[in-house]
């Protein structure tokens, strides 16, 4: 999210908007922006919604990703002081499943123009793919 907080105004210029959607509780989102304030609007999905209304595929969790997505928290509290709010009331919410994340870029007319889909712990594309994908569609 980082990356999108520090070249939100370009998202601007380009006259686009950046949403997160989450599965976080308005509670949960709190927490994270006590450290991690983004700048740009968030919205909380706890019930996945939205998740549903956009075909984005809710997965069974395996036992590999759960233990990838621990070390990622461990590390990041470790080596980089974030206090991300606890997974457990997550893990209490919804088991083992896990929402796929997606980009979508969607035009004025509420067509969606690009659809960029990864694993609960993958990478999102880079700000410069997303500036080209806007570009295209000006």
């Amino acid at each position: 999210m980082a990356q999108l907080r520090l070249s939100y105004q370009e998202f601007q210029k380009r006259d686009s908007e950046v949403l997160q959607i989450t599965c976080s509780t308005p509670q949960e989102a709190q927490l994270y922006f006590r450290q991690y304030p983004l700048g740009f609007p968030y919205l909380c999905d706890p019930e996945r919604a939205v998740y549903n209304l956009y075909g984005i595929p809710i997965v069974q969790g395996d036992v590999k990703t759960f233990m990838a997505s621990v070390a990622a928290k461990v590390q990041d509290r470790l080596f980089h002081g974030e206090k991300t709010p606890s997974p457990v009331p997550y893990m209490k919410r919804y088991g083992s499943t896990m929402a796929e994340q997606a980009l979508l870029i969607v035009d004025k007319a509420g067509i969606i123009r690009y659809v960029h889909t990864t694993g609960p712990i993958g990478s999102l594309p880079s700000n410069a793919e997303y500036f080209r994908q806007l570009d295209r569609l000006q």
